[in-house]
């Protein structure tokens, strides 16, 4: 007879076989769906054979409780669970809607508006960074009548459009007062985006909020984490969450198409948020070296900024972030008005993160606040995601210290609390990720063009 602990490991190795094998049909799935024709019936038909067995494991995956999985595992468990609901109801549409049109014998039938459920399986979660002590878990966003796929392609060539809806991100659990620190940015990001949405009669000609904001900073500082808590507590705007992966393709001429695309799909939603990642990675200086096809694409982006920005009627904002603000194109920081600098944590903010950390997960610990502010002034020159990682180092060290009989009969609330010392061996595994040499650089550029947080 399994003992507790290897039935709740086994319950855990069960649920991760079938959440992986769901994405993988159903990502297999979305591929053969979009690339075929709509008259490939082939094709389609393949694609609904690999939705069936794809919606087959997201429901075996959901059978198994998060109670019956080892505390450790749970909060990616219940992670996961959030993302198969969500994925789950997208993938019965999609194959509800290819039902209808080859399985009926109807393709003319007219097409149910698919109300939008996202992020697609077809793009891996990032967790973005996995911020780890906040939820990660994204719920369904109450989209408004207007916001189905046909309204929202209105205008929009399918082919390049479609792909993008599934950049829409949902409201998730990440609000502004979850996030430690970055106080100018969560005060910036409150007047250009929150507040307007709250009475926009107020925020009219000189109080009119910019359309641009850049967010830079070094690696692993919550950039990310911010656009997401601003996509929350704006519960009725579209958020659109795209890379550069969203933007580029192979052939010749489409990647402007795409650009054009994105912002008629977020004017045909609006008010709408388009944050893009990383984007010195499109958006980068101008030069005799780059190919034609991205400086076509860098030239429709700033033709379709200037439009947002000359029009009164557009409530769209588009932010930017970028650990690599110098290397953008000139034309591109003209448009991004408000630039602000997303700093290290200080040792008030370590302090927090810390505490917060080992409170939120319900690790035992025993550290006093006085070994935490010691702990924080030890820490300078970590990242957020340093911290993280530090926090995880440490928690590891009290199970280093059993044997393999110890772990497999010891239960989590037997497991001495974690100490100063443990944090004292974790930093000896774990760095900051970020050099002085990068920091200097990205303060003096705040200091020039910018806003310091």
């Amino acid at each position: 007879m399994l003992q507790p602990q290897q039935l709740e490991q086994q319950n855990y190795e069960t649920f991760n076989k079938a959440y992986l094998k769901s994405k993988q049909l159903v990502t297999e799935g979305v591929s053969i769906d979009e690339i075929s024709s709509n008259d490939d019936e082939q094709r389609k038909r393949l694609a609904m054979e690999k939705y069936r067995m794809g919606i087959q494991y997201f429901e075996k995956a959901l059978k198994i409780s998060p109670d019956r999985i080892h505390p450790e595992k749970r909060d990616e468990v219940h992670k996961h669970r959030e993302a198969m609901k969500r994925n789950l109801d997208a993938t019965k549409g999609r194959l509800s809607d290819l039902e209808r049109r080859f399985l009926m014998g109807n393709r003319n039938a007219q097409r149910k508006p698919i109300q939008l459920v996202s992020p697609s399986v077809s793009r891996p979660q990032t967790v973005q960074k996995s911020d780890r002590h906040i939820s990660s878990e994204r719920k369904s966003i109450n989209y408004s009548n207007a916001r189905t796929r046909s309204n929202l392609l209105r205008g929009v060539d399918d082919k390049f459009g479609g792909p993008l809806l599934n950049e829409i991100l949902n409201q998730d659990d990440v609000r502004m007062s979850d996030i430690i620190g970055a106080e100018t940015a969560k005060r910036a990001l409150e007047e250009t985006v929150i507040l307007p949405t709250v009475n926009p009669s107020l925020f009219s000609g000189l109080r009119q909020p910019a359309q641009g904001i850049l967010l830079f900073g070094p690696p692993g500082n919550g950039k990310t984490l911010l656009a997401r808590a601003v996509a929350t507590e704006c519960g009725s705007t579209m958020f659109l969450n795209v890379s550069a992966a969203s933007l580029t393709s192979k052939w010749v001429g489409d990647a402007e198409k795409i650009v054009r695309a994105l912002f008629q799909i977020a004017r045909n939603g609006q008010p709408t948020i388009i944050f893009i990642d990383e984007i010195d990675s499109i958006l980068c200086e101008r030069n005799d070296k780059e190919t034609e096809v991205s400086r076509r694409m860098k030239t429709e982006f700033l033709i379709q900024m200037d439009g947002m920005l000359s029009s009164k009627d557009d409530r769209l904002l588009v932010i930017g972030a970028t650990n690599r603000p110098d290397e953008l194109d000139s034309a591109v920081l003209r448009r991004f008005p408000k630039r602000i600098l997303i700093d290290i944590p200080n040792a008030v903010a370590r302090l927090k993160l810390i505490t917060s950390l080992l409170e939120k997960t319900k690790t035992a610990f025993d550290i006093s606040l006085a070994q935490r502010e010691i702990l924080a002034e030890r820490t300078h020159g970590y990242s957020n995601s340093d911290l993280v990682a530090l926090c995880r180092e440490a928690a590891m060290v009290p199970i280093r210290d059993l044997s393999r009989k110890d772990i497999k009969n010891l239960a989590s609330t037997e497991v001495r609390p974690i100490t100063l010392r443990d944090f004292e061996v974790a930093m000896k595994a774990v760095k900051p990720s970020t050099n002085e040499q990068m920091l200097q650089k990205l303060r003096k550029y705040a200091a020039k063009t910018g806003q310091v947080d």
